[in-house]
């Protein structure tokens, strides 16, 4: 079976790539396997990583079937993880269809495509975060198989000035850093079309690089979506679909306690485009928010799931290291924080 993703590779934003307001609102399916979420994260200025994302699953066309909720981590430097999650009833969800305006609860994400405002609580511990930038972000999508069951990435925010606070029963953080936000929707149950998938955005003082390597199953010939961009403090200077321009090794492969399986310690992103090239070499330095996607599904059927199907997870890391970029004979030293994500089905 085929996978339909077009190879491009563009040095601006072409008009089919634009991101209009209703890209980051709500795309309710009447579907079973319908999945979507807002995703952000920081890297805040002293070191610490805050994550997060709203969600809503499930036919919406069968109330009693959607799930919905909120999950987000505060990773402080010394590595001390604080988490916020929490689910509720499809009736605690309301959205535009126009424009990112998301309630689930008293939790909240809104905003437009430069500007961003997020509440997430749970208990004693709160997060309210904003999110500024002056960067235009990118859509695409991936069809599989047919064009029937789709994938769409959007990335209102590739990079901004991300600010707010992380309340606890005992303290108030400061947040002021680098930020991202990200929005998802699919209709396919993933166990079933991906392998797993690599994402990470990079952030260099002056660079960013988001990439992704979705990788499908066998059914769909192990073929690869692999999305990379690359832009400079105003504008996109690189975006390429074509598989062959880049790659994503693994190396230094060692048990993690954190984990509780083999990880790769290396990361190394490559790229070779006529008068552009790419190099960097990312060192794992934390693992955080390790989630089972398998957890509230029913036990008998996790468990037919888990013997004799997949194991299902995601989980974050925080990477640091260096590279260089090379534009039109101009190289460019980079000093980069990563923070990127593994999706796992086996």
């Amino acid at each position: 079976m085929k996978v339909i993703y077009e190879g491009q590779t563009f040095r601006e934003i072409p008009e089919s790539m634009m991101i209009g307001q209703s890209d980051d609102a709500w795309h309710p399916l009447k579907n079973p396997n319908y999945i979507e979420w807002w995703y952000f994260d920081v890297m805040n200025g002293d070191g610490g990583i805050i994550r997060g994302q709203f969600y809503i699953m499930g036919d919406v066309a069968r109330p009693r079937k959607v799930r919905t909720g909120i999950r987000s981590s505060l990773v402080k430097p010394d590595g001390t993880e604080i988490l916020m999650e929490k689910k509720f009833p499809y009736s605690s969800f309301k959205s535009s269809t126009e424009l990112c305006e998301v309630e689930i609860d008293k939790n909240f994400i809104r905003g437009d495509l430069s500007h961003c405002e997020l509440h997430i609580e749970d208990g004693e511990k709160a997060l309210d975060l904003e999110l500024d930038s002056e960067i235009s972000g990118i859509k695409s999508h991936a069809c599989f198989g047919d064009e029937t069951k789709y994938m769409f990435w959007v990335v209102p925010q590739p990079r901004s000035h991300a600010k707010g606070t992380f309340r606890t029963k005992e303290e108030t953080l400061s947040i002021e850093g680098v930020g991202y936000r990200d929005h998802n929707w699919l209709n396919f149950a993933p166990m079933d079309v991906i392998a797993y998938w690599d994402w990470g955005r990079v952030y260099d003082e002056e660079f960013t690089v988001i990439f992704a390597d979705i990788v499908t199953t066998k059914t769909y010939d192990n073929a690869e979506v692999k999305p990379l961009m690359i832009y400079d403090s105003g504008k996109l200077l690189y975006m390429t679909s074509e598989t062959n321009k880049w790659s994503l090794t693994k190396t230094d492969i060692k048990f993690d306690p954190v984990a509780q399986m083999e990880l790769p310690q290396t990361h190394r992103v490559k790229l070779q485009d006529k008068d552009l090239s790419l190099e960097l070499n990312l060192q794992l330095e934390n693992v955080f928010q390790k989630v089972d996607l398998l957890a509230d599904f029913n036990p008998l059927v996790r468990f037919l799931i888990r013997t004799f199907k997949a194991k299902p997870i995601t989980m974050a890391f925080l990477s640091v290291g260096t590279g260089k970029l090379n534009l039109s004979g101009q190289e460019n030293a980079l000093t980069c924080t990563a923070i990127h994500e593994l999706v796992r089905n086996f």
